[in-house]
């Protein structure tokens, strides 16, 4: 048996229980999905053995690249700390989507008969109004969103909300006397701070025909005073993914999963 070693967003790594190798296996090509994986077997590269890897983690997809790039910055590989950083954020933002616009009204639609299929068709619907979406346009649905106190409690609602998304424009700059209006001071002050974030401007700076090399002090407070935002960000907005919300609401609830 192999427990995974240094997993991240890309790749997992064990030890080959009979050649004792140690085998780096990307999650798509090599493993053929992206886990996190419970158990499974695998092929070792060297002695082409079958053998039983787990132990995998199970944190977001941002938090693996959030990992990955302080890595980076460890080993003072600035320019891929800050491009894995904004794609973080990146990630982030499209979690908050799925996650106010989805997740959160699938589980409090428990008792909807169709509510698997409801789910499936209001996912496609959400993907195709965000699939172009970068940086800036995913922020502003965050912001949006808040703003305009756009919550569907339930996937009943969800779809015109959705719709809201490409029908309001919810891709552009919010006004920012909208946000000096918002009444929630800690919720304002945070959409404030997202409205300010460098790391997009130091991303386009780093990739582009210029290829920018970053100092560390910049690549540090994006690393550090940024990724504390996004925490904050998280906690203050509800950014959860499915099997979190889940979670909770089997804490409220008390009731087990396999009772729907």
């Amino acid at each position: 048996m192999g427990n995974i070693q240094d997993p991240d967003y890309e790749t997992v790594s064990a030890e080959c229980a009979h050649c004792g190798a140690l085998c780096v296996f990307n999650r798509i090509d090599d493993i053929g999905e992206p886990g996190p994986y419970a158990g499974r077997y695998v092929e070792c590269f060297e002695c082409r053995e079958q053998f039983w890897i787990s132990g995998d983690i199970i944190n977001p997809a941002y938090q693996l690249l959030v990992f990955t790039a302080r890595e980076r910055f460890a080993t003072k590989r600035y320019m891929q700390c800050v491009a894995i950083l904004a794609q973080a954020w990146e990630l982030f933002f499209s979690l908050f989507a799925y996650s106010n616009y989805l997740y959160r009204p699938y589980v409090e639609s428990s008792e909807l008969d169709d509510r698997d299929e409801l789910f499936e068709r209001l996912s496609s619907q959400l993907y195709d109004a965000t699939r172009q979406f970068t940086f800036y346009p995913l922020r502003n649905v965050l912001i949006n969103a808040i703003l305009k106190r756009v919550h569907p409690p339930m996937l009943q609602e969800s779809e015109a909300a959705i719709s809201g998304i490409v029908d309001e424009n919810f891709r552009v700059y919010p006004k920012k006397a909208d946000i000096e209006r918002f009444p929630d001071e800690k919720r304002r002050n945070l959409l404030k701070q997202l409205q300010e974030l460098k790391i997009a401007r130091l991303r386009n700076e780093v990739v582009h025909q210029h290829a920018y090399r970053p100092r560390r002090g910049d690549v540090e407070e994006c690393l550090t005073e940024e990724i504390e935002i996004l925490y904050r960000a998280k906690s203050l907005l509800s950014v959860n993914t499915l099997d979190e919300w889940w979670t909770a609401w089997r804490r409220r609830t008390g009731r087990p999963f396999w009772s729907l």
